[in-house]
């Protein structure tokens, strides 16, 4: 299994934004995750169903949403953090992967546990 050092102590610098999660410094990686983020399969439904592990805070949210938003095709994020489920809405001729929306939830740091279209 894979641990990524997250939190307070960790910040993540992306495409100019600084990002940095909440509290929760050592989040587990899931087999599943590990799998989602080489998953190419490309969604060809909208809207799109994705399970976070990890969302305990509005940073979290907010991380998500901006790493989300940043994934060409993604034309919409409506977030949860009390179910940690994020509907993603896609541009389905965009092509977008399982493996782009996994690794935006990873760049966020946290950890996607399933992902269902519809």
């Amino acid at each position: 299994m894979t641990f990524t050092r997250r939190g307070l102590c960790a910040a993540t610098l992306s495409a100019g934004l600084l990002l940095q999660a909440c509290e929760y410094c050592l989040i587990e990686r899931s087999p599943e995750a590990e799998r989602l983020l080489q998953d190419q399969t490309v969604l060809t439904r909208s809207p799109v169903s994705i399970q976070v592990m990890g969302m305990s805070c509005p940073k979290c949210v907010s991380n998500v949403d901006i790493q989300l938003m940043r994934v060409n095709g993604v034309k919409k994020a409506q977030i949860d953090m009390g179910t940690g489920v994020v509907s993603v809405d896609i541009d389905t001729s965009a092509k977008v992967t399982r493996a782009a929306l996994a690794k935006a939830v990873d760049d966020s740091g946290l950890t996607v546990t399933e992902i269902k279209d519809s």
